[in-house]
C-alpha cells in the first residue's frame, strides 16, 4: 500500500541527512507529486475561471507538475547545500505544482491585485511573506536577472502551489534564460561561472519594461 505524504515526511528513515543515494529524495518527490495530483483538478479549474475573468493568460499549463527527476534533484541539492534534513525541505516545498499567468504590461499591477483578491475569496491563502516581487530587486545588489512576481498559494486542502505573474516580455526573458538558470543552480558550477551567468541574466533583464505601480 502506498504511503501518504504525511507518513513519508514523518518517517524516521527520511529524518536524517544521508546523501550516498537519492532514494530518499525520490521517495519524497513521488509522495509530493501524488498529493498534488489529488488536488490539482480543482485548483486548475479555479485558476482558469480567475484568469478568464481578469484577462490573464495561463501559459505552460502542460508543465504544471514538476517532473519527478527535477523535484528529487531540487530536494537533494537544497538539503545538501544548507545541511537541513531532507524531509523538512520537502515539507516546505511550494512548486511541486506551479502555474503561470501572463498579464498585459499596462494592466499588470491592477490585475495582480485583483487576482490576489479573487484567490482569497475562493478560500485560498496567500501568505504575505511568500510574495516575491522580483521587479523591486532590479538595479539593486539583490538583482538576479529575473523579472516577475512569484507567490506561494495554499488551498483549503493545504496544497501549496506556486503562481507566477509575468508580462509578455518577462515571460520571454524567463524562457530565454532558463538554461542559464539551470546551469547556475548546479552544485558543480564554479563561483566564477555563476558570476558570469548572473551578469548575463541581469544584462538581458535590463531590456524588460517594468509595469507601472509594481
Amino acid at each position: 500500500m502506498q504511503k501518504s505524504l504525511a507518513d513519508v515526511l514523518q518517517s524516521k528513515s527520511v529524518n536524517i541527512l544521508d546523501f550516498k543515494s537519492n532514494s530518499k529524495s525520490n521517495r519524497l518527490a513521488q509522495a509530493l507529486l501524488a498529493e498534488a495530483k489529488k488536488h490539482e483538478p480543482n485548483i486548475t479549474k479555479d485558476l482558469r475561471i480567475i484568469a478568464s475573468a481578469k484577462d490573464a493568460k495561463m501559459v505552460s499549463l502542460e508543465e504544471r507538475f514538476k517532473s519527478p527527476e527535477s523535484l528529487s534533484r531540487k530536494l537533494l541539492d537544497t538539503a545538501t547545500a544548507f545541511n537541513i534534513p531532507i524531509n523538512k525541505i520537502a515539507s516546505k516545498n511550494n512548486d511541486t505544482l506551479r502555474y503561470t499567468f501572463v498579464l498585459g504590461t499596462e494592466k499588470y499591477a491592477i490585475g495582480f491585485a485583483e487576482i490576489l483578491s479573487e484567490l482569497k475569496q475562493k478560500g485560498y491563502e496567500v501568505p504575505k511573506q511568500k510574495i516575491w516581487n522580483a521587479w523591486k530587486q532590479a538595479d539593486t545588489d539583490n538583482d538576479k536577472g529575473y523579472r516577475g512576481i512569484n507567490i506561494t498559494v495554499i488551498s483549503s486542502q493545504k496544497q501549496k502551489f506556486e503562481l507566477q505573474f509575468h508580462t509578455v516580455e518577462s515571460f520571454r526573458l524567463k524562457t530565454k534564460t532558463h538554461g542559464l538558470y539551470e546551469e547556475a543552480r548546479s552544485l558543480s558550477v564554479s563561483k566564477q561561472r555563476k558570476s558570469e551567468i548572473k551578469k548575463e541574466q541581469i544584462r538581458l533583464a535590463k531590456k524588460v519594461k517594468r509595469p507601472k505601480g509594481i
